[in-house]
């Protein structure tokens, strides 16, 4: 019997990845607009409070949202391109199965360890907001089923307008639970748990909305399945597949989850053996972490969008025996990669401390050296998350977990000699992350380099860090005085706006844009065609 399978919007590479970076920039906005305002509420103490919290759930949304969903999108794509219908749409009911029972699972965990956790840093007035994050993990791990699923028919609109939702939501109801606590008279816990109520109901209505679009629109409609002999054989030979690919890629994201959790015992309990108090260590933890550590992570959300697009469509053309596309979208995905990654490391760098007057208010001072030291592992930590996606779609899923094992050990070990350091201290925190994304990176693209998907035009790659470089100089020159007629905030932005053209002129210049990049684009010929692109 025929199957039908009825795709909505099916996208190439690019397409599908440029869906993803616009809802991204607009999350990260919204996620300003709420962060921002939030820090300026409740102070650096609430948000040490609040990120201390996260640090767990964090962990545990990783172990619940980061293999299943890579997994059935890469096992969907592969059953979706060989014609396999009924497989895919086994796949999927195999990991909503999972996700309803592992989501359940972590939420208990979650409540469960939330006393031991916060007395064991020791920050006990983080209690109340890791209980309040337990039924988030819940809603969390359901929505990261269907975006699975989505992403494996290579329609990535549905995970975009999701994760947009969640954002807005979260802006709505976290900052407002949170204005409304202050407003009433309740402590700095009592409004850090309030902004973790937000996030509850945002993550519900984000698994909500993708539940009721898949019920009515039924994107993969398998006509006439039945159980005959060995349909349970299959499910559970299915089952096997997805565990088998999904626990590797779940340990190695957990891996870096797990290392914050411990670099968040090692910063403030360290801070603390130098002579901070418990407040004074969790207000420097807390401006670290909201002021830099956010900023420096907003350029790989970004690539985490071409990750999310790329898996598909490298394990569906590997699958059909298109190797050659699959090389292409490899050297593809490397390439817009370093266009992302490379200006927004050089204009954090020259730019360090007036970004930081435009976002916050306070402790600017503090965080700009430690942001300006974390500038550089921003491209790193780009190119992990690339790698790490190339490497899980080819099936070397456990390379990506052993280099992220080693770069968790040494960041975590140069963090700890050095905080403990009383001349260094917090500022020891920063030269672990650079140390340890740099490792990572280096493994990765060596294995890459020698898979069947190695690029063939290192070149191309590598062009977009000399017109990063060419735009920080000029940058750096032209800031002073833009900033010295237009004021320090709209300098700010003249300059950032000058960069960009620049980047893009000195890019173009050099031979930087690729028109098969180009091509992939709505109406990407014309464009290409405008561009007078090789």
């Amino acid at each position: 019997m025929k199957h039908n399978i009825r795709h909505i919007q099916r996208q190439s590479f690019l397409e599908g990845a440029m869906i993803l970076i616009i809802a991204n920039i607009v999350i990260k906005l919204i996620g300003a607009i709420y962060k921002i305002p939030l820090k300026n509420l409740i102070g650096a103490d609430g948000m040490g409070i609040y990120n201390t919290a996260y640090m767990p759930y964090a962990f545990l949304l990783n172990v619940a949202a980061a293999g299943v969903p890579v997994a059935t999108s890469r096992m969907v794509a592969e059953a979706v391109a060989l014609g396999r219908s009924t497989q895919a749409k086994r796949t999927f009911h195999i990991t909503m199965a999972i996700m309803l029972a592992l989501g359940t699972v972590l939420c208990i965990i979650l409540i469960a360890i939330a006393r031991p956790f916060v007395e064991s840093i020791p920050n006990t007035r983080a209690y109340l907001s890791v209980l309040i994050f337990g039924p988030a993990l819940f809603f969390s791990a359901v929505a990261s089923a269907y975006r699975g699923f989505y992403q494996g028919l290579s329609n990535m609109y549905p995970t975009a307008i999701s994760q947009t939702l969640e954002a807005v939501v979260k802006l709505i109801f976290g900052y407002g639970f949170a204005y409304l606590a202050i407003s009433s008279g309740a402590s700095i816990e009592y409004a850090a748990a309030a902004a973790v109520g937000g996030i509850v109901v945002s993550t519900a209505v984000s698994a909500l909305y993708l539940m009721v679009k898949t019920w009515i629109r039924r994107p993969l409609h398998v006509v006439g399945e039945s159980r005959s002999e060995g349909y349970s054989e299959r499910r559970a030979k299915l089952a096997k597949t997805l565990g088998s690919i999904a626990v590797p890629i779940a340990i190695a994201s957990s891996i870096m989850s797990l290392t914050n959790i411990i670099d968040m015992y090692i910063i403030q309990s360290r801070l603390q053996a130098i002579g901070y108090t418990e407040s004074g260590a969790s207000a420097l933890y807390g401006i670290y972490e909201t002021m830099c550590v956010s900023i420096m992570n907003l350029p790989q959300t970004l690539i985490a969008s071409l990750t999310v697009s790329l898996i598909p469509i490298i394990s569906a053309n590997l699958v059909t025996g298109s190797r050659e596309t699959a090389v292409r979208t490899t050297e593809s995905g490397l390439r817009l990669t370093s266009l992302i990654a490379f200006p927004c490391a050089a204009g954090i760098f020259v730019l360090t401390g007036q970004i930081l007057s435009l976002l916050f208010t306070d402790d600017v001072a503090t965080a700009t050296p430690l942001l300006r030291m974390m500038s550089i592992s921003t491209v790193f930590i780009c190119f992990v998350s690339i790698t790490n996606g190339i490497l899980q779609a080819i099936g070397k899923e456990r390379v990506s977990l052993w280099s992220m094992f080693f770069g968790a050990g040494v960041k975590l070990a140069v963090n700890y000699v050095l905080i403990g350091i009383p001349t260094i201290g917090i500022y020891g925190a920063p030269v672990g992350t650079v140390i340890s994304f740099a490792g990572i990176t280096i493994f990765n693209l060596i294995v890459i380099q020698r898979s069947r998907v190695s690029p063939r035009r290192w070149g191309s790659i590598l062009k977009p860090m000399a017109a990063a470089l060419v735009m920080g100089i000029l940058v750096w020159l032209v800031y002073p005085p833009l900033a010295g007629v237009l004021g320090s905030k709209i300098g700010t932005l003249g300059a950032i706006a000058v960069g960009a053209v620049v980047y893009c002129v000195v890019l173009y210049a050099i031979h930087g844009i690729y028109k098969e990049d180009i091509v992939m684009l709505p109406k990407g010929e014309k464009i290409a065609g405008f561009l007078k692109l090789r």
